[in-house]
C-alpha cells in the first residue's frame, strides 16, 4: 500500500513531465498570453508581465534548463521585483502570476493571486494532459534530463563571446558620458569605468551609454549594459529616437530603457568585483557593500567608498554570493533601493547570507543612493561603513 509521502512523490514527477511539455510549447504558451518577448535559445527575455513591468529585459525564462537550478525547466525570475518569490520559480508558477495579473489584476505582494490549482488546470488544457492519466516513465525522463543538458552545453558554447580588451572598449566609445554628466555624475568617475557614448549605427548598444563589464583581471570585457539616451515615448512606452517612428511591437524589445549585451550573464557576475577595484578594497577591509546598479558603485566611488558590488537588480544569485565567498568578506552592507521592491530584495540577501556573514541594512533617505548628495553619503553611509568596520 502506497504512503501519502509516495502519492506526493508520484504527483511531484507528474507535475514535472506537465511542466515540461509547456516548456516543448514555450513559444505558443507566451504566445497564448500576448506576450513580447525575445528568444535567446536557452532562455526567453522579456518586460516582466506579472508585476506589468517596462523593462524588456528584466524577466528571464529559462525553457531549456538552467545551472543555477541543477536544469529545471521553466525555471524564471525577475530581476528587478522578484515576483517568482511570490508565486514559485517554475513554469506553473510563471502561469500562475501571469494568471493572478490578467483575472485579478495582481501588482504588489498582498494582492489577489490565482491559485495554484488554477495554474495546473489552465497548463493542463494548454497541453491537452490531464495530470491524473500522466505516465512517468523513467526512461524518458532520463532522455529527456540528457537532451535538455546537451542542448544546454550546445548554446554555452555557441554563444562564448570573444575577449576584447579594455583598450578596444574605450577605441568604440565616445567620451565623456554627457547623458550621465547630466545626471550628476562626475567625468572623472565616468572615465575610470570606461562609461561612454556608443554611436556606431547598426551595433546593438547604438544610441545608448555603455558601461562596459570586465572579468576578476579587469583586463577584458565579459558584458556591458546600456542606458538608451532617449527617454520613454508616451505612445508606445518604448525608448526610441522621438524623430522617428514608434518601433513594431516585436521590435520594442531592442528599445528598452536598459539592455545588457547578448548572451551577457548578469547572475553570473558582480558589477566592479575587478582587480584595482572593488576587489581589493573587499580583501582589505572585509566588507562588502552590495548595490544594485552601476550608478550606485559610481556615486559611493566619488564620495571614497571603493568596497560596493552591484548585483544588476534585486536578486542575488547563487552564483554571485559563491563570488563573494571567496572575497575574503566578513560582514555585508547591503544598499538596495529604498522602495517596496529593494527592502525585500535586501531581506532576502540578509536571509540568504546571515549564516555566512553579518549583515547590515542601514536606512537611506533617498529611494536610490544615485540620487544622494556626497553629504547625505557622508552622513548616512560613510560614518555606518566606519561603525561596521
Amino acid at each position: 500500500m502506497k504512503t501519502a509521502k509516495q502519492y506526493r512523490s508520484t504527483d511531484q514527477k507528474k507535475l514535472k513531465v506537465l511542466c515540461d511539455l509547456a516548456c516543448d510549447n514555450i513559444e505558443e504558451l507566451l504566445d497564448y498570453f500576448d506576450l513580447d518577448y525575445r528568444d535567446k535559445g536557452k532562455m526567453m527575455s522579456m518586460a516582466c508581465p506579472i508585476h506589468d513591468g517596462d523593462n524588456d529585459t528584466a524577466l528571464n525564462l529559462y525553457h531549456v534548463g538552467d545551472d543555477d537550478y541543477d536544469n529545471y525547466r521553466g525555471n524564471w525570475k525577475c530581476r528587478t521585483h522578484g515576483c517568482e518569490k511570490c508565486f514559485k520559480s517554475s513554469i506553473i508558477g510563471f502561469v500562475r502570476g501571469i494568471l493572478s495579473h490578467q483575472k485579478y489584476g495582481w501588482v504588489a505582494k498582498g494582492d489577489k493571486m490565482a491559485t495554484f490549482s488554477e495554474a495546473v488546470s489552465f497548463i493542463e488544457k494548454f497541453v491537452h494532459k490531464n495530470l491524473k492519466d500522466v505516465k512517468v516513465s523513467t526512461v524518458n525522463r532520463e532522455k529527456s534530463k540528457f537532451t535538455n543538458a546537451i542542448s544546454h552545453i550546445r548554446e554555452e558554447v555557441k554563444t562564448e563571446a570573444p575577449k576584447v580588451s579594455r583598450q578596444q572598449v574605450r577605441s568604440l566609445l565616445n567620451y565623456p558620458a554627457q547623458y550621465f554628466i547630466d545626471r550628476g555624475y562626475s567625468e572623472e568617475i565616468l572615465d575610470k569605468y570606461d562609461v561612454g557614448l556608443c554611436n556606431i549605427a547598426g551595433k546593438p548598444m547604438n544610441n545608448r551609454v555603455v558601461a562596459p563589464i570586465y572579468n576578476l583581471d579587469c583586463d577584458n570585457m565579459v558584458g556591458c549594459t546600456g542606458r538608451s539616451i532617449f527617454e520613454e515615448c508616451p505612445k508606445c512606452g518604448a525608448y526610441h529616437d522621438p524623430n522617428r517612428d514608434c518601433p513594431d511591437p516585436e521590435y520594442r524589445w531592442a528599445y528598452s530603457k536598459w539592455k545588457h549585451s547578448a548572451d551577457f550573464k548578469s547572475q553570473n557576475n558582480l558589477y566592479n568585483y575587478w582587480k584595482g577595484f572593488a576587489k581589493d578594497h573587499i580583501a582589505e577591509s572585509h566588507v562588502a557593500i552590495i548595490v544594485e546598479s552601476p550608478g550606485n558603485v559610481w556615486r559611493l566611488e566619488e564620495n571614497d567608498i571603493h568596497n560596493s558590488v552591484a548585483i544588476f537588480g534585486c536578486n542575488l544569485s547563487d552564483r554571485q554570493k559563491m563570488i563573494l565567498d571567496s572575497s575574503g568578506a566578513m560582514a555585508i552592507i547591503v544598499l538596495t533601493d529604498n522602495d517596496e521592491a529593494g527592502r525585500q530584495a535586501a531581506q532576502d540577501i540578509k536571509n540568504k547570507c546571515q549564516n555566512t556573514y553579518r549583515v547590515f541594512i542601514p536606512e537611506i533617505s533617498k529611494g536610490d543612493i544615485g540620487d544622494m548628495t556626497s553629504e547625505e553619503i557622508d552622513k548616512e553611509i560613510k560614518q555606518y561603513i566606519k561603525d561596521v568596520i
